[in-house]
């Protein structure tokens, strides 16, 4: 017990901080991120990302090194059937959702306005780098919390569909449904196949997906 409780302080102790890093990024790159110079402004984008994912890196290495070294093939099999369900339950209910709130995700509308305005460096960063970053913070610093996959899915998912809440009011807490529901199956696939690139690369082809969508629907001018 005492060792559950110290792991998910540790796991807590992550989130506070990755924000930390990303509020400390925008103290040193911030006043660069809406440069006229469009080069500057990506790559200053860029290194607030940077800058968490060294240093996140540099904590949970031996985690990330030793899951690239015993990556099996088998494990997609898992992080696509997990997707395909989460993406099924996500889908309907943010139609319901929808429907009572008449609108999309705060979240949502942010990430498509700097898709927009700064595409290269969105891509890269909601591609690539978040959903590394996301998997580390709220999938493997509560790794060793949890015993059952169901509690470890449940209560990760939670925090993940809360983390994508950019506004706080009453209605856009319902977004916490269609958010954690996907971050729960990326959690299962994780507890699954207890390797961290499992589950990153199944989120990174589900944002790249929603990205191509939003290109060919229209979404982004």
């Amino acid at each position: 017990m005492k060792d559950k409780f110290i792991n998910i302080l540790k796991g807590f102790g992550t989130i506070i901080l990755y924000f930390s890093l990303a509020f400390l990024g925008g103290i040193l790159f911030g006043k660069f991120y809406d440069s006229s110079n469009k080069v500057i402004a990506t790559l200053s984008q860029l290194g607030t990302y940077t800058l968490i994912l060294l240093v996140l890196f540099l904590i949970y290495h031996k985690r990330l090194i030793n899951d690239f070294e015993n990556f099996k093939k088998e494990y997609l099999d898992t992080a696509l059937k997990n997707w395909l369900i989460g993406l099924v339950i996500m889908y309907i209910s943010n139609i319901i959702i929808g429907l009572i709130v008449h609108d999309i995700p705060v979240n949502e509308t942010q990430n498509r306005l700097l898709l927009e305005k700064y595409p290269i460096s969105n891509i890269i960063t909601m591609v690539f780098i978040g959903p590394l970053l996301e998997e580390i913070t709220f999938r493997a610093s509560f790794k060793n919390a949890f015993s059952k996959w169901f509690t470890f899915a449940g209560f990760t998912a939670i925090i993940f569909g809360l983390a994508h809440i950019a506004e706080f009011n009453l209605l856009e807490f319902l977004f916490v449904i269609p958010y954690g529901a996907l971050g729960f199956f990326f959690a299962k696939t994780f507890y699954e196949t207890d390797n961290i690139y499992s589950s990153f690369i199944i989120h990174m082809l589900h944002n790249a997906l929603c990205i191509i969508i939003l290109f060919v629907l229209g979404g982004i001018s």
